[in-house]
């Protein structure tokens, strides 16, 4: 007798929303994790010291807020399970060594304002951007936690009206290429930039437009969230709501290989040799690239070929979890200080070949980014007592001497030119640091080779329809087996993005995922 109905491979945040839903539709489900706790990259630890609570990986918690699981609480995380967000306003400011700053407000009219002392023109073409873009935004939102249409449907639906045809020009050019188009002075234009690329994709990427599209309405609809307690308090919810559910969670159990009875997926064994049977499917919460080895590449080398094909994240990162004795005040001034995020940005010649760089193993020094989120939610440290993620764009594969060796030498620069932004900090300031590279994000977890926690970049030929590999969804050519998280749409983040696999999943199995996908 099989040991569940389905197991679900890897208890990230991703593979906790998977498996809440399935169970919450009926079914026993197991889900294993490899390491010693769940949540992935959506974690929250004391690295640093004794009541110092640091969001390891995922701080910013943006597209999760149009889930449905979130917007309609469909698994009552904040109803029952103890989530609650804050929303820092503004949410995020963007400054230049000089001072000039924009501030991202929820209010787009006082947002305007900022970039007004900047460029007045460009402050009137940001109200029409966001007008443009907000009418956009349902269209994009529809399709991003559901089963991606395949590319050309999309683009034939798309293609039936005016917007739409508008969007589908956009969402081929680079975003860089589309805040041309709409703005005029170089700093506004470097600051959009600057704010899109903490996605993790270089303005000049092409099939890149979509982000601009989305990120401008969804911060002024939605905001800017984050969990109280820190970004670990959305999978601990997760976890929660699975087993109130009736959900089984093991960790410390890595996944060797998948079983097959035939034409079907039918369990999984463990490094340790156990195996751990399933009676209707398994969900790989994994990196594509990882499937063709644990399935004994079944699968065939062409399909192995596309699995492996994909295209990385251009860039990672550099970041530091620091303990501090006092919070940062910043030298552009109190609205900068109080934004949620503090990012830099330099004149846009210079943020293009910073960009470059990156390209040939070059960390960027001047462009941290800092979030003091014990400012806002004090739970995250002692009383008078702060938290810092200080971050830093770096290259996978670093030129020269390797990461191990010099991650503590970069971030010092990192933190020289954070200090020289604010009227405050220095190393005095300082009570306890843990620097985590892109080398580390790599030992962390076994899905994030080189430390791309996005499996792979977000351009249009691996988005959307496309992703992983165009017409496979969340299906794996097996009876029953799928594959949910990063790789596959909607793409990586703190988003919840497995909810999109549900009706895919429960179709398959027979089940009706309407009573499932509704508010708790």
């Amino acid at each position: 007798m099989p040991d569940h109905d389905v197991i679900v491979v890897g208890g990230g945040h991703n593979g906790l929303t998977a498996g809440a839903y399935l169970a919450r539709a009926g079914l026993d489900v197991a889900v294993l994790e490899a390491s010693d706790e769940v949540g992935g990259g959506v974690v929250t630890e004391e690295v640093t010291l004794p009541g110092f609570r640091h969001d390891l990986h995922a701080i910013a918690h943006v597209f999760v807020q149009l889930n449905p699981l979130i917007r309609n609480d469909e698994l009552g995380l904040l109803a029952r399970h103890g989530l609650e967000y804050v929303f820092p306003d503004p949410a995020i400011a963007v400054a230049f060594p000089d001072g000039d700053h924009i501030a991202f407000y929820r209010d787009p009219g006082r947002t305007a304002e900022t970039i007004a002392t900047i460029s007045p023109v460009d402050a009137q073409n940001y109200l029409r951007f966001h007008k443009f873009a907000d009418g956009l935004l349902d269209m994009l939102v529809d399709g991003m936690f559901q089963p991606p249409l395949p590319v050309g449907e999309l683009f034939a639906l798309l293609g039936q009206t005016e917007p739409g045809r508008e969007m589908t020009r956009l969402l081929m050019m680079s975003y860089l290429d589309v805040i041309d188009e709409w703005f005029e002075h170089p700093k506004i234009k470097a600051a959009l930039a600057r704010w899109v690329s903490e996605l993790i994709c270089a303005p000049e990427e092409g099939g890149t437009g979509a982000f601009l599209l989305a990120m401008v309405p969804t911060m002024h609809r939605y905001g800017v969230g984050f969990p109280v307690g820190g970004s670990g308090a959305l999978s601990m919810a997760l976890a929660r709501a699975f087993t109130d559910l009736g959900g089984t969670v093991r960790t410390g159990v890595p996944v060797d290989r998948f079983l097959f009875d035939g034409d079907r997926v039918s369990g999984v064994r463990l490094g340790t040799g156990e195996e751990i049977t399933a009676s209707r499917a398994v969900v790989a919460n994994l990196n594509i690239r990882q499937i063709p080895e644990m399935v004994d590449h079944r699968f065939g080398p062409e399909w192995d070929a596309k699995a492996l094909r994909g295209k990385r994240t251009a860039f990672s990162c550099l970041v530091g979890h620091l303990a501090l004795s006092e919070a940062p005040e910043f030298a552009a001034g109190d609205e900068v200080t109080r934004a949620g995020i503090q990012e830099f940005a330099l004149p846009l010649p210079e943020l293009r070949q910073a960009f470059d760089g990156l390209k040939y193993g070059t960390p960027v020094i001047d462009m941290p980014s800092a979030v003091t989120a014990s400012v806002w939610d004090p739970t995250r440290a002692p009383d008078g007592k702060h938290t810092l993620y200080l971050l830093g764009y770096a290259p996978m594969d670093l030129d020269g001497p390797g990461w191990d060796e010099r991650k503590e030498e970069i971030f010092d620069e990192i933190f020289a030119t954070f200090c020289k932004l604010t009227t405050n900090m220095d190393a005095t300031k300082v009570l306890s640091r843990s620097v985590k590279s892109p080398l580390d994000a790599a030992r962390f977890n076994s899905s994030w080779p080189g430390g791309d926690a996005s499996h792979l970049g977000q351009q249009l030929h691996q988005y959307l329809g496309n992703r992983p590999m165009p017409g496979m969804g969340h299906r794996l050519p097996a009876d029953g087996f799928f594959l949910v998280g990063a790789s596959t749409h909607p793409g990586g983040g703190a988003n919840c993005g497995a909810r999109a696999a549900v009706p895919t999943i429960l179709s398959d199995l027979g089940i009706d995922p309407a009573p499932v996908l509704r508010p708790a």
